[in-house]
């Protein structure tokens, strides 16, 4: 049953349908054969497994009718089933795109004006800890940023590229190959960005990283935790190891952490401090009207003038160690301690 059940969602689904109707049509199937199973039963049997059916089958079209609602591009492969919204309503006088997988949002883009359309939004916003850390890490004494080679873990909608400028090498790791072009060609962040290059590695990013020479990021963004299987192989001590091989000297780490069901700044602090770095929280606030979400972000870095800042000193705390948590390593990690119950 297991193994039937596994090939039905990740390998026969994805080619059958656009979007995730596993779960009702699972429940559909299970309530029709409860109701053939007790067909020759009592009256109240069948009246119950009957009125399961039908409910299932109204769900079934509900479900249906809800993902068909303003979505304009829909693709579902093995990794996810991904789809692109557009509105006109949210954000009066503009049009809105916004990236899913799931219900999990990976990127919104504003068009309504050459600034909305390039202003980084949802988890991305200037006052988030990604937008302070590529802002901070490269300053030059008269106030402007040098050229910065920033790498990036996980591509979404390519919010990040939004923060090229003339000289700067982006280079994405994306193991969904489905996400590129969408992008790409539904969202403009990368096409328009300012950046003198942008790459987009498939495949797993730790895999990717292992096996190539070193990088020399000032910049290494982390951000595949904000759904709701956390790849746990990108937050361990060998892990940390190859992020720290491809980082410049004084380069930064930035960690998306936002995340409803697991608080994961306590085992990146003893990741960091396992690697003689130090670790600060960030949060900022959400401002609809700019299409910004309330994010958490953990910078690390062995550069104490870069947390020294005002600004970055301003908005950046110290973490909170967790009693009898153990460093994660290949071979022990636990979620239980850092759930939020």
């Amino acid at each position: 049953g297991g193994a039937l059940g596994s090939v039905l969602v990740g390998v026969v689904s994805p080619l059958v349908f656009r979007f995730n109707y596993d779960l009702p049509l699972a429940f559909l199937v299970t309530a029709g054969l409860a109701l053939a199973a007790n067909w020759r039963g009592h009256w109240s049997q069948r009246m119950l497994w009957g009125a399961a059916t039908a409910a299932m089958i109204a769900v079934g079209v509900m479900v249906h009718i809800a993902y068909q609602h303003d979505t304009t591009v829909a693709v579902r492969n093995f990794y996810a089933a991904l789809r692109v919204t557009q509105d006109e309503f949210s954000i009066p006088g503009t049009t809105v795109r916004t990236l899913l997988n799931g219900s999990i949002q990976h990127g919104t883009q504003i068009f309504g004006s050459d600034e909305l359309r390039h202003t980084p939004t949802t988890y991305y916003a200037p006052d988030s800890g990604i937008g302070l850390a590529l802002h901070y890490c490269c300053l030059l004494p008269d106030g402007s940023v040098r050229a910065r080679s920033i790498g990036v873990i996980g591509l979404g909608a390519g919010t990040v590229a939004a923060y090229g400028r003339p000289g700067d090498r982006f280079r994405f790791y994306e193991i969904n190959p489905a996400v590129e072009p969408i992008a790409r060609n539904v969202f403009t962040y990368m096409r328009e960005s300012g950046a003198w290059s942008i790459d987009v590695i498939p495949g797993d990013a730790r895999t990717s990283l292992e096996r190539s020479a070193p990088q020399g990021f000032n910049v290494l963004v982390i951000d595949a935790f904000s759904g709701d299987a956390v790849p746990l192989h990108l937050l361990t001590m060998q892990a940390m190891a190859i992020y720290r091989r491809h980082l410049a000297p004084r380069g930064v780490m930035a960690f998306h952490i936002s995340n409803q069901h697991v608080n994961l700044a306590p085992p990146i602090a003893l990741l960091a401090a396992a690697e003689g770095m130090q670790a600060r929280r960030i949060s900022s606030l959400a401002n609809e009207p700019r299409g910004e979400f309330s994010a958490t972000w953990v910078l690390v870095s062995d550069n104490s003038a870069f947390f020294a800042q005002p600004v970055v000193a301003a908005h950046s705390f110290p973490i909170k160690p967790k009693p009898g948590l153990r460093i994660w390593t290949d071979d022990y990690s636990a979620l239980l301690p850092v759930l939020r119950w």
